[in-house]
């Protein structure tokens, strides 16, 4: 029977007797997969990433902004660094590479895969954005909160637009929280996020 105080689960992956930068490469390599397995499966599991990361962690993400390839690359993009640079950092230094050269390899991975992220998620808003209904035209109408909108933060409301129920990002327009599931009309908008009021 394997005792709790034994459980080290850099063993699990062949790096037990990892030392120095090797340990170094293997835990920015860990944590960072962790991170950004964790965040995609929120993502696929209804979009809830946002609002969880929001909490646990103090940050405001708004993954529908004009900025949010800035956002992105701010954390997906650290999480993807943090990844590379530790796998092919751990990769070379295998490979009998000295450690100046390990580092260095590790940086330019890890700079590549912010790069691209942050590509990627520009990608994504084209792709959103096309066809879509133009944010203003979502004045004046009424619909729910989706996610509870803070005093002073982002959450998100649903509204029928252009015939079909759509999630926004929405804050309080006189900065009063606003609870879910509360009735609301929106009375403006901020770049792409929808300025709302009890109703």
């Amino acid at each position: 029977m394997v005792d709790i105080d034994d459980f080290n689960i850099f063993d699990l992956v062949g790096l037990g007797e990892a030392t120095g930068l090797e340990f170094i490469f293997a835990a920015s390599a860990l944590l960072g997969g962790i991170l950004f397995l964790l965040w995609f499966i929120l993502m696929t599991v209804g979009g809830v990433a946002e609002g969880v990361f929001e909490g646990l962690f103090g940050l405001e993400i708004d993954v529908l902004s004009s900025d949010a390839s800035f956002k992105a690359l701010t954390f997906q993009g650290v999480m993807a660094f943090m990844m590379f640079f530790g796998l092919a950092g751990l990769f070379v230094l295998k490979s009998d590479g000295s450690d100046p050269v390990a580092v260095a390899v590790g940086g330019i991975a890890g700079t590549a895969s912010m790069y691209g992220t942050a590509k990627l998620f520009e990608l994504f808003l084209a792709m959103q954005s096309t066809g879509n209904v133009e944010i203003e035209d979502a004045v004046g109408s009424k619909g729910t909160v989706y996610l509870v909108i803070p005093h002073e933060g982002v959450g998100q409301v649903q509204i029928e637009t252009g015939g079909s129920l759509s999630t926004y990002n929405a804050r309080s327009a006189d900065q009063q929280e606003i609870g879910t599931g509360r009735m609301i009309e929106v009375v403006g908008t901020l770049g792409e996020v929808l300025l709302v009021k009890r109703i």
